[in-house]
C-alpha cells in the first residue's frame, strides 16, 4: 500500500534529479487534479457531490504557491458550483473546454446541431430506460448505472446505437458510467497544451481515478512528471493512492513541503502544520 509520505518522497526523488540537470527547481510544481472518484467520492447523483471543505481550503492554499487545474468530465459551470467561492483553472467536459485565468475557450469544436438532436432524443427516452439515471450535460450525456450495475450491459448497447447515428460523438467509458462526448475531447489533450504554454519548465503532478483519466497519466509520464492512480485498477500511472481522503492526506503533506521549502530558501524555519483533519 502507498502512503501519502512514500508518495512525496518519490516526487522529491525525481525532482532532485531533475535539479541535478538544471531542467527544473523544487518549487516549479503545476498541479492537475480530477474532481469524482480524486477529489469527491462518487455519489449516484452527481449533483449530490461534494468536496470536503478541509481539501478546499488546502487547494486554496496551494494554488497561492504553484499553479493549479482541476481536469473533470464535468463541464466548467459543475465544476465552478463544487469549488465556489474560488476561481480556480479548470479543463472541464473532458478537456474540451478550459477556464484559465478566467478567459475561457473552447479546445475542441463541436456539432452543436448533432449535440441538441442527441440530448432530445435520449431525454425522450428516459424514462423507458429506468432505473438507468440520465445526465445531460453542457456537451455530453452521461448513463449512470452504479445503484444498478446489472444495467451495463443495456446501456452498452444505447450508446452502441447512438454511435452509429451521431457519427461526431465518441464513448467515453468511467466506473459504472458511459458517456456519449464530441470526438476528440481527452484529458491527456487539455493537459498537454497547458503545459506547452507554460514559460518555463514545471514538474508536472496528475492525480486521477478513471479510465478517463488514463489519457492524462500518459501525457504526464512522457513530460517526466508524476503520475498518481487513485485506487485500484489496471493503470500506466507511476503510483498510487487508495483512496479519496488519501487524496486528501497527500495534498496537505504536499503544501506543508511547498512551504517548508519557500522558507528554507529564505533562510527561515518552519513546524509542520497538525492541524488537517478531513471534515464535511
Amino acid at each position: 500500500m502507498k502512503t501519502t509520505y512514500s508518495v512525496l518522497d518519490q516526487i522529491s526523488t525525481e525532482i532532485a534529479k531533475s535539479e541535478k540537470q538544471s531542467k527544473i527547481n523544487a518549487l516549479s510544481l503545476i498541479l492537475f487534479l480530477d474532481i469524482d472518484g480524486t477529489l469527491s467520492e462518487f455519489h449516484p447523483d452527481p449533483e449530490q457531490s461534494f468536496i470536503p471543505s478541509s481539501t478546499l481550503h488546502v487547494l486554496e492554499q496551494i494554488q497561492k504557491q504553484s499553479p493549479l487545474y482541476l481536469v473533470t468530465g464535468r463541464s466548467i459551470e459543475q465544476a465552478q458550483r463544487l469549488i465556489s467561492p474560488h476561481r480556480w483553472n479548470i479543463a472541464g467536459s473532458h478537456g474540451l473546454e478550459l477556464l484559465q485565468h478566467d478567459h475561457r475557450q473552447q479546445l475542441v469544436q463541436i456539432n452543436t446541431q448533432e449535440l441538441q438532436q442527441l440530448q432530445t432524443s435520449i431525454l425522450n427516452q428516459a424514462e423507458a430506460w429506468q432505473p438507468i439515471r440520465i445526465e445531460l450535460k453542457t456537451y455530453s450525456v452521461a448513463l449512470h448505472f452504479r445503484e444498478h450495475p446489472e444495467c451495463a450491459a443495456q446501456a452498452n448497447a444505447i450508446i452502441d446505437h447512438y454511435l452509429t447515428q451521431y457519427p461526431s460523438f465518441e464513448l467515453k467509458s468511467g466506473k459504472c458510467v458511459y458517456e456519449l462526448v464530441p470526438r476528440g475531447c481527452n484529458k491527456g489533450a487539455a493537459i498537454q497544451h497547458v503545459l506547452q504554454q507554460e514559460a518555463k519548465p514545471f514538474y508536472p503532478i496528475f492525480i486521477g481515478d478513471d479510465l478517463t483519466d488514463e489519457a492524462g497519466f500518459q501525457v504526464i509520464n512522457d513530460y517526466g512528471g508524476m503520475s498518481i492512480k487513485v485506487g485500484p485498477g489496471e493503470s500506466i500511472a507511476r503510483t498510487r493512492l487508495d483512496h479519496v481522503a488519501d487524496v486528501g492526506f497527500f495534498l496537505h503533506e504536499l503544501l506543508t513541503s511547498i512551504k517548508a521549502l519557500k522558507q528554507e530558501v529564505k533562510g527561515e524555519n518552519t513546524c509542520p502544520d497538525l492541524s488537517y483533519y478531513p471534515t464535511a
